[in-house]
């Protein structure tokens, strides 16, 4: 009986993690605001580990038009990305340490072949939906606004 019921109990605990995964923790999504007056706000994931970073937006078929993924780096370096196993068509613009954009990029989908080299040293890559930045008029030097500080992870 006290064996059947452990049971029961671990199979509860491991359904009630799974939908918690399923369901985006409000500290995991927070919101980014462009311009003084929030011109445009978009729903982030943060990838601020190195797994997650790794990650990112990998096997992914969707993403919502005003979401994207922030990879928040420990300190700026000279960031470079590319579309391994990412079906999704998406831009990409690298922040430096001030939070200003620096220069974005659209790039190819599920390809190894073309890396994305940020010039200048970034603390944060933006990942969204291809020719996001370009439709909302978001340019260089624009600023990041984040609704709470995000950190790196080592």
């Amino acid at each position: 009986m006290f064996t059947r019921f452990c049971l029961s109990f671990l199979l509860f605990l491991v359904v009630v993690c799974k939908q918690a995964e399923s369901f985006p923790s409000q500290t995991n999504t927070p919101e980014i605001l462009f311009g003084s007056v929030a011109d445009r706000v978009l729903k982030l994931e943060i990838a601020n580990s190195p797994s997650t970073r790794a990650t990112g937006l990998m096997y992914r078929t969707k993403l919502g038009e005003d979401e994207g993924m922030l990879f928040v780096f420990p300190r700026p370096d000279y960031l470079n990305f590319w579309m391994k196993n990412t079906l999704i068509p998406l831009s990409i613009g690298y922040f430096s340490e001030d939070m200003r954009l620096l220069e974005s990029f659209d790039m190819k989908p599920n390809q190894t072949d073309e890396v994305y080299n940020a010039s200048r040293p970034a603390m944060y890559a933006l990942e969204v939906n291809q020719g996001w930045f370009a439709k909302h008029k978001i340019g260089k030097d624009a600023v990041l606004t984040l609704e709470r500080k995000v950190s790196a992870k080592d």
